[in-house]
């Protein structure tokens, strides 16, 4: 038999019984669609995080107290303002461009007949140069509010909404943060999704008067810099991280009580938190795969006994046994090559709509896509071989004689 003669009749084959064969091939689509899915899904996430921090820009790291991510959170005092100015002043870390310590404090916010309970930080000038959000009413915290201690206050356009309304004109309102009245200088808005979070929610008040007047606020929680030359981003990172260590008299072989992070770390972690899922998901797949490819089988076998007198027939005309063998893997292949073409269709279309919901870019993984082809691909073969092999060892006579 000829090859194409051998396709047409698996064809056939499986359109006769169509509603058996689409309940067979669901685990295959299921499988491959979920692949699909969480690369896309995974990538764009990556892509999206990517853009923000690029946009960012790739000149910027920060400090953190204490000796791992969950001990920043805990209160620790292990960074002092004192370090933040020693770094600032420093004549040999030359490529630092701006240093910006600042604290948080979590009290009670009132303004215009509305009361939260709200985070405020404690900022520098500087924190506009690094982080760069849009002053789109009024000014930014100056140098002169900082070293007066000016009970002044500028406003994320979030937050601003919740107390003031979306139009309000704020300037030279008044503010009352833990009972003490503050001035409305500013508004500020980043349009940096990730930027975005922190910078348009919460109310900025000078560091100088944050570590007197706020509970928490005499506490760092961050030290953020630019650089220069970001080029020389990591020597930088080097340098400060040696810097603090001196301040600090730690040994050689003592931990470092800080932690020294750029956003690209950032994009590391998201990367490996994305890579885990996938092979967590990929894992998951799998096993709908071979739930796919044992109903192959299972049908294949049903088929086979279905069809003994036509292989009889076959084989009584002159069919060899790779004929019957090759047609046999071919309708198995075929069934699982369509379940994942279907799978990949469908996870292109999910991806999509998931991707123009959430807000995140578009990525289709071709690596993905054709090896979920030839996965599946697989899976027929390695499934359907042996009711192929069982079809084609039946004995002419016998299937002849089979009711």
């Amino acid at each position: 038999m000829e090859f194409k003669e051998l396709v047409n009749s698996a064809i056939n084959t499986l359109k006769s019984n169509i509603l058996r064969t689409s309940l067979t091939m669901l685990g295959i689509i299921i499988g491959i669609t979920s692949v699909i899915l969480i690369v896309s899904i995974g990538q764009g996430a990556v892509a999206f995080v990517t853009n923000e921090l690029s946009s960012f820009g790739t000149n910027l790291f920060r400090v953190l107290p204490g000796n791992n991510p969950i001990s920043s959170l805990t209160g620790v005092d292990t960074l002092t303002f004192e370090d933040a100015d020693a770094i600032k002043n420093d004549t040999s870390l030359t490529n630092i461009e701006n240093v910006a310590p600042f604290s948080v404090s979590t009290v009670t916010v009132s303004a215009n007949g509305e009361q939260e309970i709200l985070t405020i930080y404690g900022v520098k000038p500087e924190i506009l140069n690094i982080f760069k959000p849009d002053v789109i009413d009024g000014e930014f915290i100056s140098e002169d509010n900082e070293i007066n201690a000016d009970r002044v206050v500028v406003v994320g356009t979030d937050a601003k909404e919740t107390f003031f309304g979306e139009n309000a004109d704020i300037v030279g309102e008044t503010v009352n943060i833990d009972n003490k009245n503050f001035r409305v200088i500013g508004e500020i808005q980043s349009d940096n999704e990730i930027a975005g979070g922190f910078l348009n929610n919460t109310f900025y008040i000078p560091l100088s008067v944050a570590r007197i007047q706020l509970p928490g606020g005499d506490r760092i929680i961050q030290i953020s810099f630019s650089v220069y030359d970001a080029q020389q981003l990591n020597q930088t990172m080097e340098d400060v991280e040696l810097f603090l260590r001196d301040r600090h008299n730690l040994d050689e072989d003592e931990e470092s009580d800080f932690q020294v992070h750029s956003f690209q770390d950032v994009l590391a972690t998201v990367q490996t938190i994305t890579n885990l899922l996938t092979l967590m998901v990929a894992a998951i797949s799998a096993i709908s795969l071979v739930v796919g490819g044992v109903g192959v089988m299972n049908i294949m076998l049903v088929s086979v006994t279905e069809r003994t007198k036509e292989i009889g027939l076959l084989k009584a005309i002159g069919a060899r046994e790779k004929d019957i063998l090759a047609q046999f893997l071919i309708e198995a292949v075929t069934m699982t090559l369509i379940g994942g073409i279907i799978g990949v269709i469908i996870g292109i279309g999910g991806a999509f709509l998931i991707s123009t919901v959430v807000g995140i870019p578009f990525v289709i993984s071709i690596p993905a896509v054709l090896a979920a082809v030839g996965v599946s691909t697989l899976v027929g073969i390695v499934f359907g071989m042996y009711p192929a092999r069982r079809a084609a060892k039946l004995n002419p006579i016998d299937a002849l004689r089979y009711e």
